[in-house]
């Protein structure tokens, strides 16, 4: 923890480059699979206020959004690879959850969106191969599709107590949309309950099923389409880092952002692009000039 010391913390930079590209609402990691919290929760010490920079990561970001007339969202990650009751005990882990959550959805104002991921460190079944997924959606993918939201159903939302934990962020917050990443093998299925389905790296054109049957009922899910401005990964994520590296210099152009949003609109979908902060605390330069570009 001692090497987080973003000494020119700068959020006004993000968040004015977000809005100047015509962005409508940022969408904020507060907590990573590493289990590390960007706001000084009182749940662990395993946060920024266990650091020389001390401060509040989320607390900026929150009023660089208002300043900029930007809405707040927050990434949450459901594993935690430093919490013990993560493993250990799956009812004291949902409390330490949603007593996070409690920080989050009262400490911040208005939080337009909370993205749950990771949960598949608690499903271990009902994954299938990969099938082609052309323009067109087949009965192979739709077959597919519903029977991995049957075993999350089965498995993963039992575990993760989803249902329950839905309904305390609807208790602290009736507006926010709540979201749950199916990841890249299953892009733009939805993890019940949700309000919104995520399309991992879902820029290609190709359809993607939209009405959903939830509780008996047919309802429209809105998908958010989400891919990185990076475009040299390593060996797991090939096609671009979420996160910085000194030694990527890597941008997408501006040619491939207007594609992707051409494809999101084809989806009627949000298109949200990663922009991971140097370690000094401001965007790339190759960020920062990719997003200024947008509305130029």
């Amino acid at each position: 923890m001692q090497k987080f010391n973003p000494t020119e913390l700068d959020t006004d930079q993000w968040l004015s480059a977000a809005a100047s590209a015509g962005m409508k609402y940022v969408v904020l990691v507060a907590k990573h699979h590493d289990g590390f919290c960007n706001w000084p929760t009182k749940e662990t010490d395993y946060c920024v206020r266990s650091t020389p920079y001390r401060g509040d990561v989320v607390g900026e970001v929150a009023k660089s959004a208002e300043k900029h007339g930007l809405k707040l969202g927050l990434y949450y990650s459901l594993w935690d690879r430093h919490e013990k009751s993560h493993d250990e005990d799956a009812y004291a882990y949902t409390k330490f959850m949603k007593r996070q959550l409690k920080e989050l959805l009262t400490g911040y104002g208005p939080v337009v969106e909370l993205w749950f991921d990771g949960f598949w460190k608690k499903q271990q079944h009902g994954w299938r191969k990969k099938v082609p997924r052309a323009r067109e959606l087949t009965p192979e993918v739709r077959a597919r599709d519903a029977a991995f939201v049957q075993a999350w159903r089965n498995e993963g939302a039992y575990r993760w107590q989803m249902d329950h934990v839905y309904q305390y962020v609807k208790q602290l917050q009736s507006d926010c949309l709540v979201m749950n990443n199916a990841t890249t093998a299953y892009p733009g299925v939805p993890l019940h309950p949700v309000d919104i389905r995520s399309g991992e790296k879902a820029t290609a054109p190709r359809e993607y099923q939209s009405v959903w049957n939830w509780l008996g009922n047919d309802i429209y899910l809105p998908m958010q389409v989400e891919t990185t401005l990076s475009q040299q990964g390593k060996t797991q994520f090939k096609s671009g880092s979420w996160f910085w590296h000194e030694w990527d210099h890597s941008v997408a152009t501006l040619a491939q952002i207007f594609d992707w949003l051409e494809v999101a609109g084809e989806m009627d979908a949000n298109l949200l692009l990663n922009a991971g902060p140097m370690a000094s605390g401001k965007l790339r330069p190759e960020d920062y000039g990719a997003l200024k570009k947008l509305r130029d």
